[in-house]
């Protein structure tokens, strides 16, 4: 959930003494291994809809539960219950009465909601509780609830996650930099798995960064190979990788600089667009994007929004004519789900995005008929001004994971005038790829997937 949820949910479960209820309207997406829910609107239920039961136990009115219910199935979202036992602090959990209440009611919603799962969580004052039922019969226990917002938060059965007591990675290694981010930012650092999507001339970097930073979790995209001209910015090659997978480069590297032992990685030789990279996908903490190009971008953009996942997107350009450069510079943009997406940005052309995810077949047929233009023509690309963004979007990363510092929106690097400064964008209301935020496998990330363009990708907006 976000922030703005968090608070909402926190202030009305936790308002006084006595139990307080209310329902999350969200998007879902099972896994082998669990289901995450994406909170897309918070119902707090009025206490006046609340009564004592023949039970003893409180029960919300059923002409309330009716209008949740009924919201829930009309806009094909999944529910969450949520309701207080604000003077239970660490571990708090359900009572026998709600336990017995859970029994008879999850069989009737299962069937209410079809093909949704339920869950049903207390809250706390420092901690939440819960269990989650599929339609085909799964039961799990809550692993957490992830808040996203100036940082991220996340709370288990028993509190916030706290460092650990052990040394940090076994000796001293980032005692200088726990001197500015804190013990319990560098394990915050540590839990997170991050996504790293373009291994080249910034995403290399990236990777790189990250590794001496203490993140210890990969996941690494990228289909294209080393060439000859990758040597002059792709970090971590040397001229006898010429050949082989950027992936695996990138992979090399990381080990190199982290304990081989404590590292795990991830890698996929694909396009993102590979079912396998998008499955994957949903499950990071952080997505990085160093990507050339507008339709791996319109991807992730839409991916983070749905599945409520922070997504940090990079890239530097440089305009030259008759050998002068007129314009030269890059941003870092940080996608979250309470702020401004790439579009409300203005920083993805929808007609680009089009002529990038159409097939090879349409490609060539557009290039014939003069509609792609400029596809093969290669940018140009100098290691050290791909490392001013890619410093700037790790330091970036790890205030948004430590809150060492306020997270910034959008930072734009102008190379010329040697300038870094933060740019003010509101999120757009009208904004179609917004209207995916926490909708999960509702937004069906999947069509991506196809080989044909996605006929409802968004489009363009007319100029008047």
């Amino acid at each position: 959930m976000t922030k703005s949820q968090w608070e909402k949910t926190s202030t009305h479960l936790l308002q006084k003494r006595g139990e307080h209820f209310c329902f999350f309207l969200c998007g879902v997406e099972e896994f082998d291994n669990g289901v995450s829910f994406f909170v897309r609107e918070v119902i707090p239920i009025p206490d006046a809809d609340v009564h004592l039961a023949k039970s003893r136990g409180l029960q919300i009115n059923l002409e309330a539960l009716l209008q949740v219910t009924n919201r829930a199935r009309k806009e094909r979202l999944a529910l969450v219950e949520a309701h207080s036992h604000p003077l239970e602090t660490l571990n708090v959990r359900f009572s026998p009465t709600d336990l017995k209440g859970l029994k008879e009611f999850v069989p009737y919603i299962l069937e209410d909601l079809p093909g949704k799962p339920y869950a049903a969580t207390v809250w706390g004052a420092k901690s939440v509780y819960g269990f989650c039922w599929t339609p085909s019969g799964k039961q799990y226990t809550l692993s957490e609830v992830r808040v996203i917002g100036e940082s991220l938060i996340r709370m288990t059965t028993s509190g916030l996650k706290q460092a650990g007591n052990e040394k940090l990675d076994g000796d001293k290694r980032a005692s200088r930099q726990v001197l500015m981010i804190g013990r319990q930012g560098q394990e915050y650092v540590k839990q997170n798995t991050v996504a790293i999507v373009g291994l080249g001339g910034i995403g290399s970097q990236i990777a790189q960064m990250l590794a001496y930073l203490g993140v210890r979790n990969f996941l690494l995209v990228d289909f294209d190979k080393v060439d000859v001209t990758s040597l002059n910015r792709l970090v971590g090659a040397e001229p006898r990788d010429v050949g082989k997978s950027k992936v695996d480069v990138a992979e090399r590297m990381i080990k190199q600089i982290s304990d081989r032992g404590s590292v795990t990685i991830q890698k996929f030789k694909c396009n993102l667009r590979d079912r396998s990279v998008l499955d994957a996908l949903k499950k990071v903490d952080v997505v990085f994007g160093c990507v050339d190009k507008d339709g791996p971008r319109l991807v992730l953009n839409e991916l983070s929004l749905a599945y409520v996942i922070p997504y940090i997107d990079c890239a530097f350009g440089i305009n030259t004519e008759k050998g002068v450069i007129k314009e030269a510079g890059g941003r870092v943009i940080l996608i979250m789900p309470d702020g401004p997406c790439l579009l409300c940005c203005k920083e993805i052309n929808i007609k680009d995005a089009s002529d990038d995810l159409a097939s090879h077949e349409e490609s060539e047929v557009g290039k014939k008929q003069g509609y792609v233009t400029g596809a093969d023509i290669p940018s140009p690309s100098v290691v050290s001004l791909n490392g001013t963004i890619a410093s700037l979007a790790a330091t970036e990363f790890l205030a948004l994971v430590t809150g060492f510092k306020p997270i910034r929106t959008y930072t734009f690097y102008d190379m010329l005038e040697q300038s870094v400064v933060k740019r003010l964008v509101k999120p757009d209301t009208k904004c179609i790829a917004c209207s995916l935020k926490g909708s999960g496998n509702k937004a069906n990330i999947e069509r991506y997937a196809q080989t044909h363009i996605p006929k409802d990708i968004p489009k363009p907006k007319q100029q008047v």
